[in-house]
């Protein structure tokens, strides 16, 4: 299994989308979490152009204005995701192997930049893992 986590710093340009999209085809990538996409919204021919044939599924925290997005794309050969919680700063999702059937959990961070609101980052982050069994 490969997971990538990237912060790729914006995503509007069809350039950067190609070499994100080749980057996570050479190293196989089976799940990638990338963070400041800088994008409000995505549809299925753009996340495409990210993902390619391989990261097919994806799930996404949209950017506010020019700040943060996170995307958590998979292979859905290999497992299945649920959205667990879409919060501000972190995107949850539980993923189950289709092989063997063995849960995890993934949660993809952007975090504030600024420091009056960190507060509430961190309880967002530990809501991430309320009411879980799985590692």
């Amino acid at each position: 299994m490969n997971i990538i986590s990237w912060n790729i710093r914006g995503l509007g340009r069809p350039a950067k989308r190609f070499l994100v999209k080749n980057f996570l085809s050479l190293h196989f990538a089976d799940v990638c979490c990338l963070q400041e996409s800088k994008l409000e919204d995505i549809s299925q021919a753009k996340w495409r152009e990210i993902g390619g044939q391989r990261l097919n599924q994806l799930l996404f925290c949209p950017a506010r204005g020019s700040a943060g997005g996170i995307i958590i794309g998979w292979n859905d050969a290999c497992l299945t995701g649920h959205l667990v919680k879409a919060g501000e700063f972190s995107l949850t999702v539980d993923f189950c192997y289709t092989s063997n059937q063995f849960r995890w959990r993934c949660t993809s961070v952007y975090g504030p930049t600024v420091r009056s609101r960190k507060s509430e980052f961190w309880a967002e982050l530990q809501g991430c893992a309320a009411n879980s069994n799985i590692p």
